[in-house]
């Protein structure tokens, strides 16, 4: 092989090896980038996991208030501190 065909050759080679080079580095960042959304798209559903609860909870809640009136009756009595009119009520203060 003469020393052009030697040349062109090695001028092949090291084109080769940056085109692979390259086409590894932009694979590399896409990789990086699809990890990324992965990652996101994860805590996405872990919180709306945690809003389906949320909202399951507030619905039986709903529920609760407008089907159950010993419910309705404590959470009024707890929240809003209504009593029955032949009711005494004793607050204690809280002592640490």
């Amino acid at each position: 092989m003469s020393l052009l065909g030697k040349l062109i050759t090695a001028v092949l080679a090291v084109l080769l090896v940056a085109v692979v080079f390259s086409f590894m580095m932009v694979l590399l960042g896409t990789y990086r980038e699809y990890e990324g959304f992965r990652e996101r798209e994860q805590r996405t559903a872990e919180r709306l996991e945690e809003l389906r609860r949320e909202r399951d909870h507030k619905e039986e809640y709903l529920r609760l208030v407008l089907e159950d009136p010993e419910f309705l009756e404590r959470v009024v009595r707890e929240r809003l501190g209504y009593i029955k009119p032949d009711e005494t009520i004793f607050l204690f203060e809280e002592h640490r």
